[in-house]
């Protein structure tokens, strides 16, 4: 495992010890406050792998709750999602993702005009 990547994976570990209670989370802007451990660590992976990253892509290490431009860009993106599933995509039973779009990239490729 690259240094890098372990490293990352020490502090977002420090993160989540400790942890016991969904009330400790103080930086969830967009995912509920109350949400799990276990379901917040699938959702990271899932953006990750959608993106084709690793964590410190968007979380500064060693302290990953520090905000970062990537973070804020990662919400928006979130917002954008969930609206685009809510307004759009109910009625037809479908939804989207990161990996819709990101295909395992960090930026998506442009759509030709």
């Amino acid at each position: 495992m690259r240094l890098r990547s372990l490293t990352t994976l020490l502090g977002l570990l420090l993160l989540f010890v400790g942890t016991t209670s969904a009330q400790e989370w103080k930086d969830l802007q967009v995912l509920p406050r109350n949400i799990s451990k276990a379901d917040l660590k699938t959702i990271m992976k899932a953006q990750s792998k959608a993106l084709g990253v690793d964590c410190d892509f968007c979380h500064q290490m060693p302290t990953p709750e520090k905000e970062t431009a990537k973070k804020k860009t990662a919400r928006t993106m979130m917002r954008m999602v969930n609206d685009i599933n809510a307004k759009y995509l109910l009625a037809v039973q479908s939804k989207t993702t990161c990996a819709t779009c990101h295909r395992g990239k960090a930026k998506p490729d442009e759509v030709a005009k």
